[in-house]
């Protein structure tokens, strides 16, 4: 297989991402409390108040790419956790307990916040880490939302947004600075603007970026959204693809098909699920996962904005929604086929997907394949399983390419 050529700005991701953690560790000695933060909350709160926002769910993906994911659960399961928790928890509870830290020490915080749209074992996973660090605690709840918008669910969440803000003003003593959130906002919403411009390229045909570059690239979407830098970055990154589709630089060669994939990638072996769909000509081109940092705030009612972003995430809907949500993107980005990732570290977004394969593919025609693992831990991996999972669907795409 041809070599890919690699994105000059994954150098620049890799020195931010750097720097995020450095950051992170000096907090404190700078007098910045650190916040835990969950991966789908308001994060532009905490970057307004001053404070600096860290992500376990992150640490957690760190340690799975770097395949101590297992390492780490085992000593968590030795105090009694689970094995079949959620992987993130398992790393960031098991590094806590740890006297080795394979990728670095997980950053004690100060403070925690969580956001219960994702799902409940984040809400546990950081009631037990305020304990255990000692810290003030604060949940954000946001009831489920169906196909549409409720005025009620939002409004409940605006107030919340308020308590966060007395919350954080008590803890910290200050005041807290609505002008500065604006400006944060605004970073926030130029930055998954041009996120979402980046994923918008894998439609083109050939696509110069796909969902794995994705996978590489989102980190500062997440963990850096609402700065300037985070805006730098994905300017350059768009700038890059945009000279990548002019010389006609594919993601991957002799591109045949179009997937979408959900939810979480399998961090411990990106790669090699890369490279297996790249040998059989096929792109995972889009997945609701990487799109979750989409957002579109509206800058004249910052709070308002905040809560029906967050509150109306494909996270927080119900099974019915995420289907035509799922059909939408397939749709729009012309896919031949999906892939349905069983993920046993993430029960609520694999919750009825035999069922979504089978309402999918009835309603669209388009041949779906589910697959079981575990996010991170490798204890969970078979690569015969899979691979004799995916043999039979990647000869439904040959079928459909050739009637």
């Amino acid at each position: 297989m041809t070599e890919k050529k690699p994105f000059k700005t994954a150098e620049l991701m890799k020195e931010m991402m750097k720097g995020y953690y450095r950051d992170g560790a000096h907090a404190k000695e700078n007098g910045i409390p650190v916040v835990w933060v969950t991966a789908v909350s308001p994060v532009e709160i905490i970057y307004a108040a001053g404070l600096f926002p860290y992500y376990p769910e992150n640490f957690g993906a760190v340690a799975a790419a770097k395949r101590v994911a297992d390492k780490l659960s085992q000593v968590a399961e030795s105090k009694g956790y689970a094995h079949d928790l959620c992987g993130y928890a398992r790393c960031g509870i098991g590094d806590a307990y740890s006297e080795e830290h394979p990728v670095g020490e997980i950053v004690k915080p100060d403070i925690t916040m969580v956001c219960n749209t994702q799902c409940g074992s984040l809400s546990k996973w950081f009631e037990v880490a305020s304990r255990f660090y000692k810290v003030p605690h604060f949940v954000l709840d946001a009831p489920q939302i169906g196909n549409e918008p409720e005025e009620l669910v939002t409004q409940y969440f605006i107030e919340q947004l308020y308590e966060l803000i007395s919350f954080l003003e008590e803890v910290t003593g200050k005041p807290y600075d609505y002008d500065r959130l604006n400006e944060v906002l605004k970073l926030s919403s130029e930055a998954c603007r041009l996120w979402n411009e980046v994923l918008e390229t894998a439609a083109l045909e050939p696509a110069p970026f796909g969902f794995f570059d994705a996978c590489f690239h989102m980190a500062p979407i997440v963990t850096m959204r609402g700065t300037q830098q985070a805006v730098d970055y994905y300017r350059a990154l768009k700038e890059e693809l945009d000279e990548r589709i002019k010389q006609g630089i594919p993601a991957i060669p002799n591109e045949r098909f179009k997937l979408y994939f959900d939810h979480i990638p399998h961090w411990p072996k990106l790669r090699w699920f890369s490279e297996l769909f790249a040998s059989r000509d096929a792109l995972v081109a889009v997945s609701q996962y990487t799109h979750s940092w989409a957002y579109d705030f509206d800058l004249s009612r910052p709070i308002e904005s905040l809560a029906e972003q967050y509150t109306e995430e494909f996270v927080n809907r119900f099974f019915d929604y995420r289907i035509e949500l799922k059909k939408r993107l397939m749709e729009k980005y012309d896919v031949d086929g999906f892939v349905l990732f069983s993920n046993r570290s993430c029960k609520p977004n694999a919750f009825g997907l035999y069922d979504k394969r089978k309402i999918i593919t009835e309603e669209t025609g388009i041949p779906g394949v589910v697959f079981e693992s575990d996010m991170s831990d490798l204890r969970f991996f078979s690569e015969e399983q899979i691979v004799d999972k995916l043999e039979p669907f990647f000869e439904q795409l040959e079928a459909g390419k050739e009637s």
